[in-house]
């Protein structure tokens, strides 16, 4: 599975993310301060790492949810993100993984395992897959939204903290980044970080 990406049809979201790693205790407090809304959630990602850190891929809920990088502006990176209905919606190589991991199913109503469908799973050297739980909470600041995340690495049980600012007016992310005190943090999105783990 080493045919390039490509989109096959326009991306419903797109918004400018900033993340860093850590725990960051005096962020995470000043956000609980300057949030409008506070909420938490606990959820389980299947990660898809193809290789290409300009696009991540993973699924929930038994949705494939794909988002490819297309601008970086400030040290924000913009991502587009589109959750595809069929083999067909899906950009290269995701095509080939939906119709392998038999996505349609559950949409179709039929009795659906994902772990069963991942064991399943062609045998590809570009390819890995990797189950998370995350605990987060989210914070609404203005028109931006935030996050504090624990994910851990289901096979491992590997524990990474996380910290995210996104939105789409980049002036307001910028000048949240300044009061949060990130800006000298480098910015790495969640399957980057993942794919590095097992390094």
């Amino acid at each position: 599975m080493s045919k390039k990406p490509t989109i096959t049809r326009a991306p419903s979201v797109a918004r400018y993310e900033y993340r860093v790693w850590g725990e960051h205790p005096r962020a995470r407090k000043l956000l609980e301060q300057l949030a409008s809304t506070v909420s938490e959630e606990r959820v389980k990602d299947c990660y898809l790492l193809a290789g290409d850190g300009s696009w991540n891929a993973k699924v929930r809920n038994n949705r494939l949810k794909v988002k490819q990088l297309i601008a970086e502006d400030r040290g924000f990176e913009r991502w587009s993100a589109d959750r595809p209905r069929s083999a067909g919606d899906a950009p290269q190589p995701f095509d080939v993984l939906f119709e392998q991991l038999r996505l349609d199913r559950p949409q179709r109503g039929k009795s659906y395992d994902l772990y069963d469908a991942v064991d399943r799973l062609e045998a590809d050297p570009d390819t890995k897959v990797v189950f998370v739980v995350k605990q987060r909470k989210r914070y609404t600041v203005g028109r931006l939204r935030a996050e504090a995340t624990d994910i851990e690495i289901v096979e491992t049980s590997e524990v990474m903290h996380t910290l995210a600012i996104e939105g789409e007016d980049l002036d307001d992310l910028v000048a949240l980044r300044k009061k949060l005190g990130l800006s000298d943090q480098p910015n790495l999105a969640v399957h980057t970080a993942i794919a590095l783990t097992g390094d």
